[in-house]
């Protein structure tokens, strides 16, 4: 997955590390040669994994569209793939513990150390963003120079998934990430399902 914006592509001053996206892991590619036919991510099995991390006492906190869902308290789409923010010092008990659930690393030359995306055959694929968190509360993703972050404060979001309880972004960071870039049709059903569900203004690109 692309962690920073496409060049050209509009940005905040603080990045946020999926800005760069060019549609979601979940879209089918077509041509006259190949077919590519990615697996939905249940929600059964983001359950599975969330009570894994949690039984290894790994903290971590949801975040793209299953942080969406959690805001809500409920799945409103198919998924893909499950992004998860952590501490990147606990990067290699993470890929441990994914890795003896089916998960293994992608092959990308291209991935950056702080940003491991992990596939299952079957059941989706687990896309973790390991900051570092400072002084002025601050999760910093990568080095600092390359200005991409979670501000303070978007690591407070608590939500829900099937009756599990989970950390996740708040809204209003959720919200401000969205309008730093120029929308897909995804971030449209997402911004308004959870302005409708929370009583929140939408964004300036989405009003």
């Amino acid at each position: 997955m692309q962690a920073f914006p496409k060049s050209g592509q509009k940005q905040t001053a603080l990045t946020p590390w999926w800005s760069g996206r060019n549609g979601w892991n979940a879209a089918i590619r077509l041509s006259s040669v190949s077919v590519l036919v990615l697996h939905w991510m249940l929600l059964k099995v983001v359950i599975v994994l969330c009570r894994a991390f949690e039984a290894a006492d790994l903290p971590f906190w949801v975040d793209g569209g299953w942080g969406v869902d959690a805001l809500i308290g409920k799945q409103t789409r198919p998924h893909s793939d499950l992004d998860l923010a952590i501490h990147l010092g606990d990067l290699p008990r993470f890929e441990k513990l994914l890795g003896s659930l089916g998960y293994h690393p992608n092959k990308d030359d291209g991935a950056r150390a702080w940003n491991p995306v992990f596939t299952h055959r079957s059941k989706g694929s687990v896309d973790l963003h390991g900051f570092v968190l400072n002084a002025d509360g601050v999760g910093i993703l990568g080095e600092p120079s390359e200005n991409s972050a979670y501000p303070a404060g978007s690591l407070s979001g608590v939500g829900e998934l099937d009756g599990l309880q989970v950390r996740c972004i708040t809204a209003p960071f959720v919200l401000m990430f969205r309008n730093g870039f120029e929308p897909r049709q995804i971030d449209y059903q997402d911004v308004a399902r959870l302005c409708d569900c929370l009583g929140l203004e939408r964004p300036s690109r989405f009003q």
